[in-house]
């Protein structure tokens, strides 16, 4: 049985915004959604986290947290080759650890509230795993009704 499917947030397609882009969206017109707006605090800390220590990628940001439900479980996510922003250079062994914690599924879960994927295709398969996560993204539980999903810039 397909889970049901809530109000979404945001037209069909990908819609690039900021980490203050989704406030305003997904938590702001929720004001007393606690929930909400402990998922947005959360993804702002990984986002800065990762960005601290020099780290770099494209975020699509889906789930119900996207949707007109209330109280959120967490948000999908997948992170798109996350690279070092200056090669790697000085790039330390605490650093790497950081990094390490920070992608791994199950601290995302539970330290941040993200259902995070990271997808890191080789050149030849990026068309294959984006058309991929469009579908899962793009379509709600029925499969057949369009909805919209977001992209951040790290």
């Amino acid at each position: 049985m397909a889970k049901p499917d809530f109000l979404p947030l945001l037209p069909p397609g990908m819609h690039n915004v900021t980490v203050q882009g989704i406030h305003a969206l997904a938590v702001a017109p929720f004001a007393q959604d606690q929930r909400r707006h402990d998922l947005h605090q959360k993804l702002a800390a990984w986002v800065g986290a990762l960005q601290a220590v020099g780290v770099g990628g494209t975020l699509w940001l889906d789930g119900s947290f996207l949707t007109q439900k209330l109280g959120p479980g967490d948000i999908d996510c997948v992170l798109w080759s996350p690279q070092w922003i200056n090669g790697g250079a000085n790039v330390t062994a605490t650093m790497q650890q950081q990094v390490t914690r920070l992608l791994d599924k199950a601290a995302a879960e539970n330290l941040f509230g993200l259902d995070l994927y990271v997808e890191t295709p080789a050149p030849n398969m990026v068309l294959h795993r984006e058309a991929y996560w469009r579908g899962i993204f793009g379509f709600g539980h029925d499969r057949r009704t369009a909805k919209g999903f977001a992209e951040i810039n790290l």
